[in-house]
């Protein structure tokens, strides 16, 4: 017996000394692996090195800006990925069969639509399946669903061709926007191309608009960048300029007359909102139950101006 438990231990520092090593391979540094794995440098440095006394070969070359592979290293990593995708696959498998969510769901959203709309759902999914463990993670950038384990992803727009399996759960319109005293100070634009006389915020240089059956750019200009639609709202309300938003930040404000809505005939339309998981995760108990109490909480709880 205390060989056995002797193994098990064994087995269970190899794979995460392999687990480590593929995270530091995956982002070429020992810092954001670290912080990835929520561990210390020196831990992922010592794990690291414990690998390469293990296989007997140099498996990363390590300076002061990055980290690479070496070639070993590089055949490694192809190896340990197939078994991780092995062993990924195993689980998949395993939670598919249970008859109600349990383990892990990761899922990874953003914004307004995220907090409103999503996390709700997600809440009710802890509170109702104490065997579940949930982890969001709001980011604005697109994250590699894949590579970084997530089993579900919300995406708006249009989404490239990949092998992920997408399902549409609802849509969304933009509305371009100022406040009453904005517009009593200013003339109010008639046209895209008249937005160049006015104080435009946010993050983008461009903004877009259908003209005919086209959509095209036009160029705007402002006093005021950011990529945070809370601060541009409170700009937009204490008269500093015309900003663009989704309809979940600026239709009850329009409706209530805090705002007025703009250039409504250019509008450029609906922007689908997808629910994004790996093709193999889709059979998942924990995805399909997220899936179905999503539908069903969209459809009873999502206001008009939205699709």
């Amino acid at each position: 017996m205390p060989e056995q438990h002797c193994f098990h231990m064994e087995t269970i520092k190899w794979v995460q000394c392999i687990l480590t090593f593929v995270r530091v391979s995956e982002l070429g540094s020992f810092t954001e692996a670290a912080a990835s794995l929520g561990i210390s440098k020196s831990h992922v440095s010592k794990t690291i090195k414990l690998l390469e006394e293990e296989v007997g070969a140099a498996l990363l070359l390590r300076s002061t800006r990055k980290v690479q592979l070496t070639s070993t290293g590089d055949e490694f990593l192809g190896r340990c990925r197939s078994s991780l995708e092995g062993l990924e696959f195993a689980k998949q498998e395993l939670i598919s069969f249970s008859d109600s969510p349990r383990g892990l769901l990761r899922v990874t959203l953003a914004g307004v639509f995220g907090e409103n709309y999503i996390a709700p759902v997600l809440i009710g999914m802890a509170k109702k399946y104490p065997e579940l463990k949930i982890e969001m993670n709001f980011d604005s950038r697109i994250v590699d669903l894949i590579e970084e384990r997530y089993d579900i992803g919300i995406r708006i727009g249009d989404l490239p061709d990949s092998s992920l399996f997408a399902q549409k759960i609802a849509s969304r319109r933009e509305f371009v926007c100022a406040s009453t005293d904005y517009l009593k100070k200013h003339k109010k634009p008639t046209t895209p191309g008249s937005l160049s006389d006015h104080n435009c915020l946010g993050a983008l240089d461009h903004w877009h608009f259908k003209q005919g059956s086209q959509i095209k750019s036009f160029p705007i200009k402002g006093n005021l960048k950011t990529n945070n639609p809370r601060v541009l709202l409170r700009a937009a309300l204490e008269g500093l300029g015309i900003i663009r938003l989704p309809g979940s930040y600026v239709s009850e404000l329009i409706k209530e007359g805090k705002l007025v809505s703009l250039l409504k005939e250019y509008n450029e339309g609906k922007k689908d909102i997808w629910a994004v998981t790996p093709s193999r995760h889709k059979l998942n108990i924990n995805v399909r139950t997220f899936m179905d109490e999503l539908k069903s909480f969209l459809a009873n709880d999502y206001p008009d101006v939205l699709f």
